[in-house]
């Protein structure tokens, strides 16, 4: 009976082994298949790549019959034109589209401005109402920069930063990007700001000033 008790024992032993066993083998193929897909896509970008190698420097032999290719000076100058074409119609309708479908109005409260890249890059902060500081929840930081073709072909850079007062002003704003006021810390922290192609702004009205004074002061601050 001992024996019996024995082998019954090893018997299970051995049937928990084989389901382990089992186990790792059914689930081998899924991650096999998984590498499997992977390299899959690898192989296809590679095999394209090499396509559009061959025909942007290979052109059929002089003596047109049989079959081989050379490579052509001339077939690569032309091939590289017409690929910046491409690339840079693709670039445009996608900026066009990014631009139009996140073009935005709003009015600001400015609180100040600075300069980041001369003649390249400029920052402003404020918010959209009353009363303001940039590090409330109303407060937003904004970056106007270079454009040579998109969103408007060409805007002066320095004329729209120009037109925005170092303290207390009230502009309207035209721009582009996406903004979740629940994620201003990440803008925040990334710089990540919509941008302003541009902006009109006036002075507070005695309303406006009533509503910004917060014990006896105006909120004043200078973007970080």
């Amino acid at each position: 009976m001992a024996h019996d008790k024995e082998g019954d024992e090893l018997l299970a032993r051995a049937r928990k082994l084989q389901q382990k066993l089992n186990q790792g083998q059914a689930g081998e193929p899924r991650y096999s298949r998984s590498f499997g897909r992977i390299g899959g896509a690898f192989v296809w970008l590679f095999r394209q790549f090499t396509r559009w190698l061959r025909w942007l420097t290979l052109a059929p032999a002089a003596d047109g019959e049989s079959g081989d290719r050379e490579f052509s000076r001339s077939r690569l100058v032309r091939n590289l034109m017409l690929s910046f074409l491409v690339l840079f119609a693709i670039h445009t309708v996608l900026k066009a589209a990014y631009y139009y479908g996140t073009y935005f109005e709003e009015m600001v409260y400015v609180t100040g401005k600075q300069e980041i890249e001369t003649g390249e890059l400029y920052q402003f902060g404020g918010c959209t109402s009353l009363p303001c500081s940039t590090n409330s929840d109303n407060g937003k930081f904004y970056l106007i920069e270079s454009s040579l073709y998109l969103p408007q072909m060409f805007y002066p850079e320095e004329d729209v930063f120009a037109n925005i007062p170092q303290q207390d002003g009230a502009c309207h704003v035209e721009g582009y990007g996406i903004y979740f006021r629940t994620l201003r810390w990440l803008y925040k922290a990334a710089q990540l700001y919509q941008h302003v192609v541009n902006v009109s702004c006036r002075p507070y009205t005695q309303d406006e000033i009533k509503q910004a004074v917060d014990d006896g002061q105006i909120v004043r601050d200078v973007p970080e």
